[in-house]
């Protein structure tokens, strides 16, 4: 019979691994990822030495003058052979038993978490009334987002430059919203006049993209403008002369400047970060608890389940931006710098 795969045929046939123990990275007594002895084997070697001298010590007591027969020994060392491998057929039957029990459990739970999920994919949207939307379509998540993106661009302004006063508060509120506004609201119109047929998800979701964007944007000015503060600006200089005074560790000094500036910046805007989330917790800290209609994490309760088992459509309606009631504003914590808000 022709061989069409040899490497199959030398593992299989020519080359057989018939050895007995029970790491698969063994072969013939020496590990195959390392090259040293297996230490598997060594402990097989050990038990089956330690039964000999068993059986040789149960033979020798039983006679007189401590004399040793062959037939008894090995009728001894049969017999200890046979007691290990009853242990051991126990030992099998019962890990047998055991995974048996937890692939019952296993499957008793994944039956469980399928009907839960399916009950919750079942839901009708708690906002639009849309059926099978898992609580809530992603058309009113993203718009419910969008109002989340507001309300932290509005925090990050009021931490980064409404801190002095009321006045410069109410200012940074008021710009970044309107700018915000004007930007999801210019990304709407914009895809709406791109043709005809755009689905109201995908407007949603064009809304949330640009205020993630905006946001992202806002931070990263807001970052810039902490990177030259006093603090970050102290930051710096100290960095900077701890690079230079190991220069002579460089090439030049050209080189040496180089690191220690890149080095400097970076602790520079790491200590802005810092100090923009520092504001940004003394903020929200100091704003009354709202009790919040929060959505589910499904995905941390599908975590938890997943750590327990290792151990007709709505109809159309126009799409906007839903505006809150009351104004996001943030409460006044005094400071004496003098700041205005950003472009």
């Amino acid at each position: 019979m022709p061989v069409t795969d040899p490497v199959g045929w030398l593992v299989g046939r020519a080359l057989p691994r018939r050895a007995v123990c029970p790491d698969l990275r063994c072969d013939d007594g020496r590990r195959m990822d390392t090259r040293a002895d297996c230490t598997a084997c060594q402990m097989l070697v050990l038990d089956r030495r330690a039964l000999r001298a068993r059986a040789f010590t149960k033979a020798t007591t039983a006679l007189a003058g401590g004399r040793l027969n062959r037939s008894v020994f090995e009728a001894e060392l049969n017999a200890c052979w046979q007691k290990e491998a009853a242990l051991a057929a126990v030992r099998r039957q019962q890990a047998a038993q055991e995974r048996h029990a937890r692939e019952r459990v296993w499957a008793e739970q994944r039956a469980q978490y399928a009907a839960q999920e399916a009950a919750r994919q079942a839901l009708a949207c708690k906002v639009c009334g849309k059926p099978e939307s898992a609580g809530m379509c992603g058309r009113c998540r993203d718009e419910r987002r969008v109002e989340e993106l507001v309300a932290e661009a509005i925090d990050v302004a009021v931490a980064t430059w409404g801190m002095a006063s009321e006045a410069y508060r109410l200012d940074a509120v008021r710009r970044t919203k309107r700018d915000m506004r004007r930007a999801v609201d210019q990304a709407v119109t914009d895809l709406l006049a791109a043709g005809d047929g755009v689905f109201p998800e995908s407007v949603a979701l064009a809304a949330r993209l640009t205020a993630e964007l905006h946001l992202g944007a806002l931070r990263r000015r807001a970052v810039s403008w902490f990177a030259y503060q006093p603090l970050a600006q102290a930051e710096y200089k100290k960095v900077f002369a701890t690079e230079m005074r190991r220069s002579h560790l460089h090439d030049s000094l050209e080189e040496a400047r180089e690191v220690a500036e890149e080095a400097a910046q970076t602790a520079r805007f790491n200590t802005a970060y810092a100090l923009l989330e520092d504001r940004l917790r003394t903020l929200r800290s100091a704003r009354p608890a709202v009790e919040a209609d929060a959505e589910p994490n499904w995905y941390a309760q599908a975590a938890d389940q997943v750590r327990a088992l290792i151990r007709p459509a709505a109809p159309e309606r126009a799409v906007s931006v839903r505006r809150p009631t009351t104004s996001a504003a943030a409460p006044t914590v005094s400071s004496g710098e003098q700041t205005g808000v950003g472009a």
